[in-house]
């Protein structure tokens, strides 16, 4: 019998899991509904929203594979159509992004490495609000895909052996987006020779085998990722362990928009007034509009001593 799909609220996760025969580790990361929120909030055109799509996917799994305490975030500035990108998620499982393009030079059909051009991704640790480090890595595009670029830098930077296999697709009846991805990643071998050549053999195996995961496999809903892991790799032995439900959700609140716009000069907060007084902030992550009338704008100016 087949089972079940995922409750909604369960179909966004990222699933660590480690093959017990071959000391490779990897993350599971399924996005449902909180794609398609993220996306939806902003109706980016098609190939905009599966581009920013790859890298909330690529954020989701990245982060799984830290320990930290705060916001792991993913930056792409290139010189191609699609200028900026930003995807982050905490260590609790928040997720958000946005995008910034040419509306002009995006068009159907359009390779990955046009839209992107050459730039530069960064890899972001924030753990500012708990007295931590800011801690960054940097990779170049260079005409890459994401997951071409996250690979090299895993190569040269991490010097870590790493494979993914991702998947962005939208539902052609509902226009619900949906990703996933598995990341596979070896630990360094535990001996001398032999021990080298086994592994250089289990790694050539596991990337065989994950080669074979499919988009339905990787986006669901109708298979969970527990039995796509064991499909995948049970000859090998699978060990999952403990789910982190995953989410869309954004920092913005009132009170952030107010102290960020206390903090702008009077001249400042006079140019952005519209011409009945009001001041209006549109968050770039959720697309949240927060109106500040005429009396709010009066308080704030009267705050900054004008």
């Amino acid at each position: 019998m087949a089972k079940p799909a995922l409750e909604p609220e369960r179909s966004d996760l990222l699933r660590p899991f480690q093959l017990e025969r071959s000391r490779l580790r990897g993350r599971f990361v399924r996005l449902g509904r909180t794609l398609d929120r993220v996306l939806e909030a902003h109706a980016y055109p098609e190939p905009v929203s599966r581009l920013l799509g790859e890298l909330l996917v690529l954020a989701g799994g990245l982060a799984g594979g830290l320990k930290f305490d705060g916001m792991f975030s993913l930056q792409v500035r290139s010189d191609g159509p699609v200028g900026f990108m930003v995807a982050d998620c905490t260590n609790h499982g928040r997720m958000r992004g946005y995008a910034s393009f040419d509306a002009a030079a995006i068009a159907p059909g359009r390779a990955e490495r046009e839209l992107l051009g050459r730039g530069l991704v960064a890899l972001t640790v924030d753990q500012t609000k708990i007295g931590g480090e800011l801690q960054q890595g940097i990779v170049s595009l260079d005409g890459r895909t994401l997951t071409e670029a996250m690979l090299g830098y895993f190569h040269k930077s991490e010097q870590i052996r790493t494979g993914i296999k991702l998947a962005v697709t939208r539902d052609a009846h509902s226009g619900a987006w949906r990703g996933g991805a598995i990341i596979l990643q070896a630990l360094p071998p535990a001996g001398g020779a032999e021990e080298e050549e086994a592994a250089r053999e289990n790694w050539q195996e596991a990337m065989l085998l994950l080669e074979t995961a499919t988009e339905r496999e990787l986006t669901g809903p109708e298979l969970d990722p527990d039995s796509v892991l064991y499909r995948l790799f049970h000859e090998t032995g699978v060990r999952v362990y403990t789910a982190l439900p995953l989410e869309a959700g954004c920092s913005c609140d009132e009170g952030r928009v107010r102290a960020m716009l206390a903090r702008f000069p009077a001249s400042t907060l006079a140019e952005m007034r519209l011409p009945d007084g009001r001041i209006e902030v549109t968050c770039q992550f959720c697309n949240r509009v927060y109106d500040f009338d005429e009396q709010a704008v009066a308080r704030l100016l009267a705050a900054r001593g004008h």
